[in-house]
């Protein structure tokens, strides 16, 4: 077999053991679903109350005169009681009732009734929100707040190793992660015209405290100082104003331009990737990094937008420190991350000239919504310049376009998304000694489609996302390191299980190299529950697949974990 087919193997049998599961929730939601009543001749009413998951207990009386009820059951299935009419010969003319027994269900027992439990007993939980921010609320009008708290425990799976990857990295530990995040978000509309926005955000993360490990360090680790530093605290504070067809916002702020997996056209914004594979869209929203920034729009017309943004504020995508537990496994880890060459960062406070600015025009036409973008900025990744030995980011011009258009095609509706980005003078590292400071430039393109719809009932939707993004380095230059070719298959399958009244979600995402290299892969299968509109509560499992050269999904393989995410939002 191939090799490249025998890595999709795992995700391939995943897939389908997803599908069957699916299936079989279906059938016992449609068995379930029907309600079976046989009336005797009793004269007694008979009621069926509405059970934890919302369904109704089928119940069929006998010749009776007192009133007969289905009891709540904890896992939210029915209760069947048949009975027979008084015929000589049956159960019936003594009195008897005969029940039918539901067929043992291992999962319902293990699984849905000590949720539906901790469900019933959480009940409606919501302390900040119903003591902190609606009393606050209450007291000062025109004010909202609002926030989350979150712990994330990332438990590796892989055995540890002391010689892990090309980098000879000392993976001896076993906790991933377990990151303490704490938003608050204060709104205050002033006027009709006028709000004040900001947002705070508290991390901790106790990888490091909490275990015992030589292979994981802190000394000058940026991860650990990000969210003690009071730039990175204050993640937004602005000022909004709309006036008719005029619409501004300055201050501190993240703008986002695009929407799509992969970040094609949303790159405002600095991004905080420590992570690295780990880091995928569910997570963009926090990790943004804060701008001060001035953005105003403008409507001529009612299906016209142009936006003009003014960025001074220059801030570099952050990655994994030397020591960390996301740090690289193909590259050497650091005795400090002091080690690192000096970076130079442009401010556009200091020297205008380095300032960053960008237009972006909005229209609808329909059902298609149409973007087109010009941003002149500086790259957020830095490149090694030896000429004075430090990073530099390097000025460029970036072009791009966004679409979005939603349809139904045999009933079923089909949203179709695609960005692209032209980058005109991207900088890379060269092996080319005749290039000034082992620098060169190209041009790049970057261009993603993606399709969603949803297969199946109403009662049993399965949605299906496929996007694929392609990355083209033209005047291409094997010198560089950079390949002709990368091409990333994203694909996600969910589904909210009817039976749990959609509390359960199921979903799986698998993240596919192809191009003109082969990269590995990552898949990721989860289950998440909502305890009410509050409280949910995510378990996954995320698998990297491949060799050590296999850069980078490959690379990450010792690096498979299990990952509880609980939330809650006030």
């Amino acid at each position: 077999m191939n090799f490249k087919l025998k890595k999709l193997v795992p995700l391939l049998a995943l897939l389908v053991l997803v599908s069957s599961s699916i299936n079989a929730w279906s059938a016992d939601d449609n068995a379930s679903g029907q309600e079976a009543t046989a009336n005797t001749t009793s004269t007694a009413e008979t009621t069926a109350p509405e059970n934890a998951a919302g369904e109704s207990g089928a119940i069929a009386t006998t010749a009776s005169t007192s009133e007969t009820a289905a009891p709540e059951n904890a896992a939210g299935e029915n209760d069947t009681v048949a009975a027979t009419a008084s015929e000589p010969g049956n159960a019936a003319d003594t009195g008897a009732v005969e029940t039918l027994q539901e067929p043992f269900d291992p999962f319902n027992v293990i699984v849905y009734k000590p949720l539906w439990a901790l469900t019933s007993a959480i009940g409606d939980f919501n302390p900040i929100g119903k003591h902190v921010s609606a009393p606050l609320e209450e007291s000062v009008p025109g004010l909202r707040v609002k926030g989350f708290i979150n712990s994330i425990t990332q438990i590796n799976t892989t055995s540890t190793d002391h010689n892990t990857g090309l980098g000879g990295r000392n993976k001896d530990w076993r906790l991933q992660k377990q990151e303490f995040r704490t938003q608050l978000e204060l709104k205050y509309q002033a006027n009709e015209n006028i709000e004040f926005v900001n947002v705070n955000n508290f991390q901790y993360d106790g990888a490091y405290d909490f275990q015992d490990s030589d292979g994981l360090y802190t000394d000058g680790s940026s991860n650990q100082k990000y969210y003690s530093q009071f730039k990175r605290i204050v993640r937004e504070a602005y000022v909004r104003g709309n006036y008719g067809n005029v619409n501004f916002t300055l201050g501190k702020q993240i703008v986002n331009w695009g929407k799509m997996d992969g970040k094609v056209i949303d790159f405002v914004n600095a991004a905080d990737g420590r992570d690295v594979v780990d880091f995928h869209i569910g997570d963009y929203e926090w990790r943004a990094i804060g701008q001060w920034m001035a953005n105003v729009s403008l409507r001529p017309t009612e299906n016209i937008t142009t936006t003009f943004l003014w960025n001074p504020d220059f801030q570099p995508n952050v990655g994994p420190a030397g020591g960390s537990p996301w740090w690289f496994p193909f590259a050497q880890s650091p005795v400090s991350s002091a080690q690192r060459p000096p970076e130079r960062n442009p401010s556009g406070f200091d020297r205008l000239a380095d300032s960053e600015g960008g237009v972006r025009v909005d229209t609808t036409i329909g059902a298609l919504s149409l973007s087109g973008i010009y941003y002149n900025g500086f790259d957020r990744d830095a490149v090694f310049n030896t000429s004075d030995n430090t990073l530099h980011h390097t000025r460029l011009n970036r072009y791009g376009y966004a679409l979005d258009y939603g349809t139904s095609i045999f009933g079923q509706r089909l949203i179709i998304r695609s960005e692209a980005l032209y980058s005109h003078g991207k900088a890379f590292s060269t092996s080319d000694p005749s290039a000034p400071g082992g620098i060169v430039k190209k041009d790049q393109l970057k261009l993603a489609v993606a399709f969603e719809t949803s297969v199946g009932s109403d009662e049993n939707k399965i949605d299906i996302l496929y996007q694929p993004i392609w990355t083209r380095q033209l005047g291409w230059d094997s010198r560089t390191g950079a390949k002709l070719n990368d091409l990333l298959h994203v694909v996600n399958l969910s589904h909210s299980v009817r039976k749990t009244n959609d509390r359960l979600k199921l979903s799986t995402t698998g993240y596919i190299s192809g191009g003109s290299g082969y990269d590995g892969l990552s898949y990721n299968v989860s289950a998440g529950w909502k305890f009410n509109d509050y409280l949910k509560a995510t378990l996954a499992y995320n698998d990297f697949v491949g060799k050590d050269d296999d850069i980078p999904w490959g690379a990450y393989r010792k690096w498979k974990n299990v990952t509880l995410d609980v939330k809650y939002e006030f």
